[in-house]
């Protein structure tokens, strides 16, 4: 027989832009996947970054005719109780961009919005990280201001804050180094300078990545080897919580499966990947959701199937939103479009 309590206080919650922690837990559980509204533009190759219960979907791209045409809408979706997703126009890339990371670091009156790198229309603003100050009382987003210079090239990743900087993951050919890093900035600096940690892992592209606030995932990816092959291996590698240096990574449970073009996300105990595909080229998204639950030393357990996705996706986006996972465009096998798809992933604590 189960006890369920609602507890009085809040439970450790691992939320990738550090916001107020949920009073409910993830369990490995995944509730049903909804089909929400629309986003106002059709995407893919974007970037996410959330606020409490708020997601900020910036630029991406989508077939037109025979070109991809690239945006350079920033829009924000509410997620309310019930999962269900409102859209509004906030603000505007300073230009149109695709392959860019973002983050949002929480402020006293809503956050702060990074967005790093990417492919510009504008080549200037290349190798680029901006700022928008987003005022959650009066729903605004202030125009991006530059922020710092990337010491190199840091497309299609993933970023978040840890400790006192700005942690972003990139990878490097195996003709310019064969690695894959984390480029680190001190927030606290004026005009930070970047550190890069080595993970000592090699070349792995269209990895998905994933944070607590102990621990950094890289989760698949493909190679650099002939034919650039997919893999389902997976890394660990510390956080330190008061700088957010990255430490010496090691190998721990690999997927069932090789994954690459997909998202993942690391919510209180349990990281989550969602879709992607097994190929490089010719091979569609798939609907794959995968589990595993983060043990004390960073190791995972085995990997489980939760609830598949209605509809496959590939080079999509995925955040957390109050506690619901959110994701956004991507596509099948083909440009961008409009999908949004959420799911609980926090429930009332069990007690045995």
């Amino acid at each position: 027989m189960r006890t369920v309590f609602v507890l009085p206080v809040l439970l450790a919650a691992c939320t990738d832009d550090g916001s107020t922690p949920s009073p409910l837990v993830a369990n490995g559980h995944l509730d049903p996947w909804q089909m929400m509204a629309p986003l106002p533009v059709a995407r893919a190759n974007h970037c996410i970054a959330s606020l409490d219960n708020t997601v900020f979907v910036i630029g991406g791209n989508t077939k037109v005719g025979a070109d991809f045409v690239k945006t350079d809408d920033i829009h924000a979706g509410t997620v309310a109780l019930d999962g269900t997703v409102t859209w509004r126009l906030v603000g505007k890339t300073p230009s149109p961009v695709t392959e860019c990371s973002a983050t949002m670091v929480p402020t006293a009156d809503g956050g702060l919005l990074y967005i790093l790198d990417g492919l510009y229309d504008n080549e200037a603003h290349a190798r680029q990280v901006f700022t928008a100050k987003y005022h959650a009382s009066s729903d605004m987003l202030e125009a991006p201001a530059p922020f710092a210079t990337l010491p190199q090239i840091a497309i299609s990743s993933e970023a978040v804050q840890r400790g006192s900087s700005l942690l972003l993951m990139d990878t490097v050919l195996p003709n310019e180094g064969d690695k894959t890093v984390t480029l680190r900035a001190p927030l606290t600096q004026p005009t930070p300078t970047w550190s890069t940690d080595d993970w000592g892992i090699g070349f792995r592209a269209q990895a998905q990545y994933a944070f607590t606030d102990r621990f950094a995932y890289t989760i698949g990816g493909y190679k650099g080897d002939v034919g650039n092959p997919v893999t389902a291996d997976v890394f660990v590698a510390p956080i330190d919580t008061k700088t957010g240096a990255i430490g010496a990574a090691t190998p721990v449970t690999p997927l069932p499966k090789p994954i690459s073009f997909g998202e993942a996300i690391a919510v209180d105990d349990f990281i989550f990947v969602v879709g992607g595909r097994a190929q490089v080229f010719g091979a569609p998204g798939t609907t794959d959701v995968f589990t595993a639950r983060v043990q004390s030393d960073g190791t995972l357990s085995a990997w489980t199937i939760v609830n598949t996705l209605p509809m496959a996706r590939t080079n999509h986006e995925l955040a957390l939103a109050g506690d619901f996972l959110v994701i956004t465009g991507g596509a099948v096998n083909g440009p961008g479009d409009t999908t949004v798809m959420t799911t609980r992933v926090r429930f009332e604590p069990v007690i045995d």
